[in-house]
């Protein structure tokens, strides 16, 4: 497979990886409530996010480290909207 191929892959499973969690971070600002989020969930997500940013950052791949960072910074943002919204 040809770099450019690999590219094109690696950047546009960063971008899907990446708008997954912008539907629920939205949702959750914008009703001031994250009863229906899991810290179960939340924590597994750091958890993948955190290992798959080791593995990337290993790797050298840009891709993966761009990704990762960012749904890693979205998740402590839901973490905080979690925290914050439950009081």
């Amino acid at each position: 497979m040809t770099k450019l191929v690999k590219d094109i892959l690696g950047y546009s499973a960063a971008v899907s990886l990446v708008i997954t969690l912008i539907p629920q971070l939205y949702f959750t600002w914008k009703r001031k409530s994250a009863d229906d989020i899991s810290y179960v969930f939340l924590g597994l997500q750091v958890l993948t996010c955190t290992l798959f940013l080791l593995y990337g950052i290993l790797l050298e791949e840009l891709p993966l480290i761009l990704a990762n960072t960012l749904v890693l910074t979205q998740s402590f943002i839901l973490t905080c909207m979690k925290y914050f919204y439950s009081k």
